[in-house]
């Protein structure tokens, strides 16, 4: 481990690498004015918006997931997948980062990360060049904020929430001397309640399935940062971000499947005991060198590890007597290892800007799964449930922009150039039979591909409170190795995935226009956009064997127009209303998987937030949300809604603060999906406990 820690120092002396906090986020974020005063924690700059975590009081005691839901135009699910402007295929970075962390465990991270531990969210649809291009929408960037010389030495959080629900944090920000050094730990541990159904139907038979489960999760996430002022020309950054969350679930799924008059045919009830450990951790060091007063040069290097490991035991029970007639397991462990390193120039003269860099990315991912079935007391390999695959994935980015302002215009116009390989090596025991597979002992799926992401940006400035702007870019989504092979991984089975080896890039044209009024008591920000989809990524159903098994195709050809607007409003110095909506027409071709024709649908969420400062020790806030129906490749999910409320009471001439905040207040977040296709109806049923109360105290020395 400290050779691990010790690593990114080396490299950093011997590999030129590019800056992972572009001018237009990180750097800047300090200086922004959040409007609304303390209030929601919303601003927002050359179309990236800002949430600062802390200054929102109903999402500063919950999960990232929850926190996420306050920014314009975003949503997540039950389950912790994001959503943005229509889109589930959103980049996601920590400090420009990409972390094998945040990919397809995604949702179990967000909906247990606290809220507050990444004290800073971005999103936006033209993020910076400096960062790699992934994502369909944009992306949402997860920022640990800096604490200054002025803030507090020490920060000391406590909370409690319903249904054993705890957490504790701590703030260590020190300034000795040239050093910066900005440390954070937080421990969160719940008790889940899930509850799920499932009702298809086909021309054979139909099924009916419900599960309840609950779960113990207990997370650890710890960051620290130290900046060290090497010279008046000169900062070094060394940063370590360490997560781990550790839990057991129980669940038990009644699997009824019935004759099409309706008559039971067989009936089984699948207890599921699982063990869950999820542990990344990464090390980063950062170099930035102001070469004159136009002249800039900046390195990074940062090295992230992922470990998931999953044990599973299966007891089927006679629904009739209760006792055990079959046993099995299955027991996972996947490891992934991820490289990013690149540097950039900047130069400004006469009205110039230019900036060239190279952003490098490396990752090696190794998966393993083992079955086995119980007989006569001993487990026995189950050949065809059992399987391993290895991923890598390399990439080198060059790129180079310009940007140029005359008079009001701005200019900005960039292109990268990328050439990417991948190789996936995948082989199962079940194979050993077949002479082929017996030769070559695997399956090797690999693909290289050079592509330029071009993009271009004009801003008018119409007076000091109007702007406009025009925006083109190009994007893409990355299949990752557990999309790609072609195993079935069946270790949930409410949700059952089948693999694809042909699934292919997506790639994305995106076009906007946006418009800014900001004065001192009003901001306005609307926005058209466009998007033009080649390959469209999504997740589709089939029923085999009276199970219903989810598949990602690539869905042909497609696109979406929509607009979105965000604002807010201070009439009096003690209230802030905020408020944003986006709609769009999102489309589907699902000819290219048997489907007759393109599917088309208007969909659309609004949300608003109302702050008032009660007393000048007393805030209050209440936000709440609405997501129209979402289209998907075989029907919908249906709409849902939520409203929350938080109050913080401030003591000790503000350096302890009580919160109290309630999310979900009317436990109205379940999520149904629906297909209606001639082969397969499909009703889908999903909700958690999410309605849950919290007393935070904060206290700052």
């Amino acid at each position: 481990m400290r050779q691990i820690l010790l690593l990114p120092l080396a490299v950093l002396l011997t590999v030129p690498v590019l800056s992972q906090t572009p001018a237009d986020t990180t750097l800047t974020i300090r200086n922004i004015e959040v409007q609304g005063a303390r209030f929601a924690g919303l601003s927002e700059r050359d179309g990236m918006r800002f949430l600062r975590v802390e200054n929102n009081l109903s999402s500063i005691t919950n999960t990232a997931a929850e926190a996420f839901r306050q920014l314009p135009s975003v949503v997540t699910d039950i389950e912790g997948a994001v959503i943005y402007r229509g889109s589930n295929n959103v980049g996601m970075l920590i400090n420009n980062v990409p972390y094998g962390l945040l990919e397809e465990n995604s949702g179990d991270v967000l909906i247990q990360l606290p809220a507050t531990f990444f004290n800073q969210v971005t999103v936006g649809s033209f993020p910076s060049m400096m960062t790699v291009p992934d994502g369909e929408s944009g992306i949402i960037n997860l920022v640990p904020r800096m604490y200054g010389k002025t803030d507090s030495p020490l920060y000391v959080t406590l909370g409690a929430g319903w249904n054993e629900r705890y957490n504790a944090g701590a703030v260590l920000n020190l300034h000795p001397g040239k050093f910066h050094i900005n440390a954070k730990y937080n421990y969160r541990k719940e008790y889940r309640e899930r509850t799920y159904s499932k009702h298809t139907r086909n021309a054979k038979n139909q099924t009916l399935m419900d599960n309840n489960a609950t779960a113990r999760p207990d997370v650890h996430v710890a960051d620290v940062k130290v900046d060290y002022d090497l010279s008046p020309k000169d900062v070094i950054t060394v940063h370590g971000l360490y997560h781990l969350m550790d839990y057991s679930r129980y669940g038990r799924i009644n699997n009824r499947v019935l004759n099409t008059s309706g008559e039971q045919m067989k009936y089984v009830i699948r207890n599921r005991y699982n063990d869950q450990r999820q542990e990344a951790y990464a090390a980063e060091a950062y170099w930035n060198h102001k070469i004159s007063d136009n002249q800039v040069f900046y390195t990074v290097f940062n090295y992230n590890n992922f470990s998931y490991d999953e044990d599973n035991d299966f007891k089927n029970e006679n629904p009739q007597n209760g006792n055990i007639v079959a046993e099995d397991n299955q027991f996972i462990d996947q490891k992934k290892h991820n490289y990013f390193w690149g540097f950039g120039y900047g130069q400004y003269f006469d009205g110039w800007n230019f900036s060239v860099g190279y952003i490098g990315r490396a990752r090696k991912e190794d998966y393993l799964t083992t079955a086995s079935d119980k007989s006569d007391d001993l487990f026995v390999l189950n050949k065809s449930k059992s399987y391993n695959y290895n991923f890598n994935r390399y990439l080198n980015l060059i790129y180079a922009t310009v940007e140029k302002s005359w008079g009001n215009l701005n200019v900005d116009l960039g292109v990268q150039a990328e050439f990417s390989h991948f190789n996936l090596d995948e082989f199962s025991p079940s194979w050993e039979n077949d002479p082929y597979w017996s030769d070559v002992k695997g399956r090797l799926n690999e693909n290289s591909r050079f592509h330029l992401y071009p993009r271009a940006r004009f801003t008018y400035e119409v007076n000091k409170n109007n702007h406009l702007s025009l925006s083109y870019q190009q994007r893409v989504i990355r299949p990752t190795g557990a999309y790609l092979c072609s195993f079935l991984n069946n270790s949930d089975a409410t949700h059952i995935i089948q693999g694809n080896p042909d699934l292919k890039d997506e790639f994305i044209h995106l076009v906007e226009l946006g418009y800014q009024f900001s004065a001192p008591r009003f901001r306005l920000t609307p926005a058209i956009y466009y998007r033009n989809r080649t390959n469209r990524i999504m997740e589709v159903a089939s029923q085999i064997n009276d199970e219903t098994v989810w598949k990602r195709e690539n869905i042909g050809h497609s696109q979406a127009v929509g607009a979105d607007l965000s604002g807010s409003w201070n009439p009096v110095r003690i209230l802030t209303i905020g408020f944003s909506g986006d709609v769009y027409r999102d489309e589907i071709d699902g000819r290219t998987i048997g489907y007759d024709e393109k599917k088309s649908l208007v969909c659309w969420d609004v949300k608003g937030n109302v702050n008032v400062s009660i007393t000048p020790t007393t805030d209050f806030q209440i936000d709440g949300f609405y997501i129209s129906d979402q289209l998907t490749p075989q029907g919908k999910i249906k709409s849902r809604y939520s409203v929350n409320a938080g109050l913080s009471q401030y003591f000790l001439n503000r350096k302890l603060c009580a919160n109290l905040s309630i999310n979900n207040i009317f436990d109205s977040l379940e999520e149904t999906t629906i297909i209606d296709t001639p082969n397969l109806e499909m009703t889908q049923k999903r909700n958690r406990d999410a309605r849950v109360a919290w007393l935070t105290l904060t206290y700052s020395l």
